[in-house]
C-alpha cells in the first residue's frame, strides 16, 4: 500500500535526498546505460576478442525488455516472469535487475561510474580487501564530495528483510576500509511493480544524507583527476571494444550539442534526451554534411563516434577523448594479460587468445571452478594494482590525444556523418557518451 500511494517527486540537485518515499520517473535509455556499465571489469578476458563485448552487451540488454513491461506510469514484471519462468531464471534476473537499478539509483544521487568490488581496490582500502570474498558489490567516488561510496545491490521477485540484513552485513567492512565512506544498500523488488528500497549510512558525520556539496562536477573531475578518468574509461570498455570490433564502414559520427553550463547541481553522468535538447537541434541545423566531423568541431559541438551493434536495437558511442582513453586502457590491459601469462602460465591457461576458451582436460566441480575463478580474479587485480600508475598515465595520455586529434587520426578513416533520429532512434548523451535505441523495438504498448 505504501508503494502504491507514493506521489512525492525525487528532489532536484545532487547528493542523497532526505528520508522519504519518492515517485521517480526514468527512461529505457537510462536503464540500458546503467545495465551496460555496471558489473565486473571483464576487459582482460575480451581484449583479445573484442567482438565478444557485443555479445556481453546483448546478454545485459535483452533480459530487461523480456521481463519488464509498462502498466500506465509503472514498470511491472511481465506475467511470464511472475508465473512462467523457473525459479532459477527469476533468481538470475533478480540479481541482474538489482545491479542495474543500483547503478541507476547511485547515478541519480550524483555518484560517478562504479567499480565492481572484485575488479579493483577502493582508494584507502587495506590489502585485506583483495583476500575477502564477502564484499559489497560496487564502489565509487562521488565527484561532488570526493567521498568513497560502498554499494550493495540486492534484487528479487519479493525482496524481504533477510536479504537486506545480509546486504547490510556485507557493507560492514570494518577495518578493510579505514577511511570515511558512505554505505548504500540498494534493494530492488519486483513484487507487483518495480520499486527500490535504499538505505544509507555514513561512516563519518562529515557528509550527512541530504547535503549536496558543490566542490565540483563530473566534467571538472575528468579534467583534473586521473582516478576519475580511469573509472570512466573502465566503465565504458564494453562500448569501446564493441566499437573497435566493428568494420570501419559500420561506424558513423553524429553531432551532439555541448551541455549548457557546468552547474554542480547536475548529476554525474546524467543522460540528456536529445529529442528535447535545444543545443543539439541547433547544431544539427547548422552543420554542413560535406564538412563531416570537422564541421561539428567548427561549431564547437561534440562529434560522437557511434555504431549500431549487430543483433541489437542499440547504437552506442563516445567522444574522441574518451575513445582515446579507452584505447590506451585496452593496450594497458593487453600488457597486463601478457605479464599474467609470463608469470603464471599454468594458473591462467584459460585466459583466451581466441574467442573460444580451450576445454579443460579434466572435469572440474562447480566449487573448484568457483575457487579457481576467485583466485584468477584476485591475481589479475594484484597485477592491475602493480601497474596502476601506468594505467593512470595511459588514460590521461589517451584523453589528451583524443581531445586534440580528429577521427581520421584516431581511426585511420573518416566515418560518415549520420543523424540516428532520422533513422528511427531515440537518442541520449552525456559530454562523453552516446546511446540510442530503435524506437520501434521498445514495445511501448501497455501491459493489459
Amino acid at each position: 500500500m505504501e508503494v502504491a500511494s507514493v506521489h512525492k517527486p525525487w528532489p532536484g540537485g545532487i547528493g542523497i535526498p532526505a528520508d522519504g518515499a519518492y515517485l521517480v520517473g526514468t527512461t529505457w535509455r537510462a536503464l540500458l546505460d546503467a545495465t551496460i556499465t555496471v558489473g565486473r571489469d571483464i576487459a582482460s578476458w575480451i581484449v583479445a576478442t573484442p567482438r565478444l563485448a557485443r555479445h556481453e552487451i546483448m546478454a545485459r540488454r535483452f533480459p530487461l525488455s523480456a521481463y519488464l513491461v509498462r502498466a500506465g506510469s509503472e514498470v511491472v514484471p511481465s506475467v511470464v516472469y511472475a508465473h512462467g519462468t523457473e525459479s532459477s531464471t527469476r533468481s538470475a534476473f533478480g540479481y541482474h535487475v538489482g545491479m542495474t537499478m543500483a547503478e541507476w539509483a547511485c547515478c541519480m544521487m550524483g555518484l560517478g561510474p562504479t567499480t565492481h568490488a572484485e575488479s579493483a581496490l577502493p582508494q584507502g582500502a587495506t590489502p585485506g580487501w583483495a583476500k575477502t570474498r564477502n564484499l559489497p558489490d560496487l564502489f565509487g567516488t562521488h565527484p561532488a564530495t570526493s567521498q568513497l561510496w560502498l554499494v550493495e545491490a540486492k534484487g528479487s521477485r519479493r525482496l524481504g528483510k533477510r536479504p537486506r540484513i545480509k546486504g547490510a552485513e556485507q557493507l560492514d567492512v570494518g577495518a578493510l576500509v579505514p577511511v570515511p565512506h558512505q554505505k548504500v544498500l540498494c534493494g530492488t523488488s519486483l513484487e507487483r511493480r518495480l520499486f527500490m528500497m535504499i538505505d544509507v549510512e555514513s561512516a563519518s558525520m562529515a557528509n550527512k544524507p541530504g547535503d549536496a556539496s558543490t566542490q565540483g562536477n563530473s566534467e571538472e573531475a575528468l579534467e583534473r583527476d586521473d582516478e576519475a578518468l580511469l573509472e570512466l574509461a573502465r566503465s565504458r570498455m564494453l562500448t569501446y571494444l564493441a566499437l573497435a570490433s566493428l568494420p570501419p564502414g559500420r561506424l558513423r559520427v553524429t553531432p551532439v550539442g555541448r551541455p549548457e553550463g557546468r552547474s554542480p547541481a547536475r548529476r554525474s553522468g546524467e543522460l540528456r534526451l536529445l529529442e528535447d535538447d535545444y543545443t543539439t537541434a541547433e547544431l544539427r541545423r547548422r552543420v554542413v554534411p560535406e564538412l563531416g566531423d570537422e564541421g561539428i568541431r567548427r561549431r564547437e559541438g561534440l562529434d560522437m563516434l557511434a555504431g549500431r551493434l549487430p543483433g541489437t536495437d542499440l547504437m552506442l558511442g563516445m567522444s574522441r577523448r574518451l575513445y582515446g582513453s579507452c584505447r590506451e586502457l585496452a593496450n594497458a590491459e593487453r600488457r597486463i594479460v601478457a605479464q599474467a601469462r609470463d608469470e603464471r602460465p599454468a594458473f591462467l591457461a584459460e585466459l583466451p587468445r581466441a574467442a573460444v576458451t580451450p576445454l579443460s582436460e579434466r572435469p572440474v566441480s562447480d566449487r573448484a571452478y568457483k575457487d579457481r575463478i576467485f583466485e584468477a580474479e584476485r591475481y589479475m587485480r594484484e597485477v592491475r594494482e602493480e601497474r596502476r600508475e601506468e594505467q593512470l598515465r595511459a588514460v590521461r595520455s589517451g584523453f589528451t590525444t583524443g581531445d586534440r586529434a580528429s577521427w581520421l587520426h584516431l581511426l585511420g578513416s573518416v566515418p560518415r556523418l549520420a543523424l540516428p533520429r532520422e533513422e528511427g532512434f531515440l537518442e541520449a548523451a552525456t559530454a562523453d557518451t552516446y546511446l540510442a535505441v530503435e524506437e520501434e523495438t521498445l514495445d511501448l504498448d501497455e501491459a493489459r
